[in-house]
């Protein structure tokens, strides 16, 4: 009886653990998806392009080697992956110039997959682009019989964002680091605001990326605007996870959740 009286407090135990734990949880996410104060009115007429990347939600966060590539393959629909450029213009994947040694090749991420056109991917451009550059990577994914439509080349306002406007390729610009910065001062939101629409009338990105921290700022003030939204600060399981998904699905505006996790 006393064995059975422990196995029984050790199950109650953890269900109220989890329970204790899904509701912090659970309050925790709501509370991140707070609205900001408004300093100025919204403007839902943000200029962008037409979205035609497929209509996949969730990104896995840094898939920059064949393993995470392939041991993920089934999990998501889209990746994010990191090209740099060394001195002598080669591209590799990499997040950091150090992690050029290893020497992969986005055709070695594509080789990785059974079925690499099925596939997303967002390329976070850490380098300028030349234009032999961009049609390396056009080519590259046309060898794996990935249709152009399926990348998404992220960078800043620069050259390489333009160029890839003019081919017509879809752009994710990425947003100011001081978009959330305004410190509640109305005049400095709106200069902040001003100068986004600036960018975006000049570029016509898809879409424009930004941190989850900034989220609530372009949900708020740009409330139409498509976005590609980043959170990698948790790679363990977590329920903060499915209810932050819970929310990023009921924005029409989030084209892209990008999350991390483990690769076991």
């Amino acid at each position: 009886m006393r064995k059975s009286r422990v196995i029984l407090y050790i199950i109650l135990l953890l269900v109220f653990s989890f329970g204790a734990y899904a509701a912090f949880m659970y309050v925790y996410t709501e509370w991140k998806f707070l609205p900001v104060e408004l300093l100025q009115e919204p403007n839902p007429a943000a200029p962008h392009a037409e979205w035609k990347a497929p209509g996949t939600l969730l990104y896995l966060h840094q898939v920059n080697t064949p393993r995470r590539a392939a041991r993920k393959e089934t999990a998501y629909d889209g990746y994010e992956i990191d090209l740099q450029t060394d001195d002598n213009g080669s591209l590799w994947v990499a997040h950091d110039p150090e992690e050029m040694a290893q020497e992969i090749k986005l055709a070695d991420i594509f080789a990785a997959l059974k079925n690499p056109g099925q596939k997303a991917y967002w390329l976070d451009l850490k380098n300028q682009l030349t234009p032999e550059q961009l049609e390396q990577i056009l080519l590259t994914a046309k060898a794996f019989h990935i249709p152009q439509e399926n990348l998404l080349l992220e960078t800043v306002p620069g050259e390489t964002a333009a160029l890839i406007n003019k081919k017509g390729l879809n752009l994710l610009l990425q947003v100011p680091e001081s978009f959330d910065k305004d410190f509640s001062d109305p005049q400095n939101r709106k200069e902040i605001n001003q100068n986004a629409l600036q960018e975006w009338q000049k570029y016509q990105p898809a879409a424009v990326s930004a941190s989850f921290g900034k989220y609530p700022y372009l949900r708020a003030y740009f409330p139409k605007m498509p976005k590609a939204i980043y959170y990698s600060s948790t790679k363990r399981p977590s329920l903060k996870k499915p209810f932050m998904v819970r929310h990023m699905k009921e924005d029409p505006s989030v084209k892209i959740f990008l999350l991390d996790e483990y690769t076991w």
